[in-house]
């Protein structure tokens, strides 16, 4: 009786983390779909939730920050590595590595423009992946990141048998997700006070950030309703991936305890 109630346990926790994960996606898809994007114009002396569209553009004491694999210089980025491991039946990308960075940058939509500072944001990019099987020489820019990254090894090692070369080693991914310069973008954050602008200026008085008033902080370099889509996906995989398990869970350990 004990193996189908740990069993049980097991499936309960795992289902329950997951369901809560996307429960909560769930809700920022609520959040970014029950109002619409208002004017840059209109955030001068406003203060609370906000969501604004534009262009995304570099400010002037900000600059850029340069993205690990390939190089570009881009507002912002998200960065994993993952390593395909296989044990018996089972077999799962693990991931080795993960970070994110950005500096301040402006939002242009065109008739205003506001600040927007990148830290605590749930950025949502599109992503650019590399998968690079064993035995296969890594590029230059990844190979450099490899040597300088403690946890991650390059998986280029082979065994020479004379009739044939065996490559040893897993096959790994790198996925990089960037805000470029100039690309269109989409921010739900707090609106607060920012410095005071020139007169004249169309850099409206007010920087757009991570806050305790608002419900959550959101980059991405779609629309609002293209960042819905893209965050919806995955919410409800795993509502019903979790939604399974805690079923599955559950039946173990009545089964168990009868």
């Amino acid at each position: 009786m004990v193996l189908p109630q740990l069993v049980g346990i097991v499936f309960m926790t795992i289902g329950g983390f997951v369901l809560f994960r996307g429960g909560r996606e769930l809700k920022t898809v609520f959040h970014i779909l029950r109002n619409d994007p208002v004017p840059v114009r209109s955030l001068d002396g406003h203060t609370g939730p906000v969501e604004i569209t534009g262009t995304a553009v570099t400010s002037d004491d900000a600059g850029t920050v340069t993205a690990p694999f390939t190089g570009s210089e881009c507002l912002a980025y998200t960065y994993e590595v993952e390593e395909y491991r296989s044990s018996g039946k089972h077999s799962n990308w693990e991931t080795l590595d993960e970070g994110q960075d950005g500096v301040d940058f402006i939002v242009d939509d065109g008739n205003a423009r506001v600040r927007v500072n990148p830290d605590g944001a749930d950025v949502r990019f599109e992503s650019q992946s590399v998968t690079v099987s064993p035995g296969t020489e890594l590029p230059d820019r990844l190979a450099d990141y490899v040597e300088r990254t403690e946890g991650v090894e390059a998986q280029d090692g082979s065994v020479n048998l004379l009739v044939t070369e065996i490559s040893l080693g897993n096959k790994q991914r790198f996925t990089e997700r960037r805000l470029d310069v100039g690309e269109d973008v989409y921010v739900y954050g707090q609106a607060m006070r920012g410095p005071a602008t020139a007169w004249g200026s169309n850099l409206v008085d007010a920087i757009v950030g991570d806050g305790d008033g608002t419900p959550v902080f959101v980059i991405s370099d779609t629309s609002e309703r293209g960042t819905a889509r893209r965050i919806v996906r995955g919410a409800i995989a795993e509502t019903v991936f979790g939604l399974a398990a805690v079923i599955i869970g559950s039946v173990a350990l009545l089964s168990g305890l009868l």
